[in-house]
């Protein structure tokens, strides 16, 4: 069974990604083991740029927060499905501290940068903005999905939803939640 980790980037309960990681927890039920991580809500801290995970030869941090415990499972999953609004063009402060934290993933020495235990893994990332241009704001989430590959995050898909900016309203999206379906079955394979 895969295992997919879920990254909510979102600090609104009853916001859109709170709505699609429902239906994506459902369209995963039997299928994968799935493990949500509420980053608008467990606090992810800075990266302090201390390199004391550059001498530990393992994906590790000495900080004890949410994002410690979970590199583990940051290594051993098979997919990481980021759901997030844009904030001023850019990833959400939390989502940015949870990205640079994988810095710990990264050793100068491999050729390709990188001791994850896995280099073969999918991030998916859906992302709402209310209003802005969509299509740039997909570039910019693709191109930050790429960031991932230190931790072993190899293949990218992204995606941003546009006006969907009221609580919910991505549920009555039916063209954007067939993407974020498709997204999931991606995943998945």
């Amino acid at each position: 069974m895969k295992k997919v980790l879920i990254v909510n980037a979102s600090k609104r309960r009853k916001g859109n990604s709170y709505a699609l990681e429902k239906r994506v927890m459902e369209q995963l039920k039997g299928v994968a083991e799935a493990t949500v991580l509420h980053i608008g809500e467990d606090a992810v801290n800075a990266c302090l740029a201390c390199d004391a995970c550059k001498r530990q030869h393992t994906p590790n941090c000495i900080q004890k927060d949410i994002f410690t415990t979970l590199i583990p499972e940051i290594d051993s999953c098979d997919a990481m499905l980021i759901l997030a609004p844009v904030h001023w063009d850019q990833f959400p402060a939390q989502l940015k501290a949870f990205l640079d934290r994988t810095y710990a993933f990264m050793d100068f020495t491999q050729k390709d940068l990188s001791i994850a235990g896995r280099k073969d893994k999918k991030v998916g990332g859906y992302f709402f903005c209310g209003f802005g241009p969509a299509d740039v704001y997909t570039k910019m989430v693709e191109t930050n999905l790429k960031n991932f590959a230190t931790a072993g995050f190899t293949s990218v898909r992204a995606h941003v939803a546009g006006d969907v900016n009221a609580p919910g309203s991505i549920m009555e999206k039916p063209d954007e939640l067939k993407v974020a379906d498709e997204m999931t079955k991606w995943l998945l394979e």
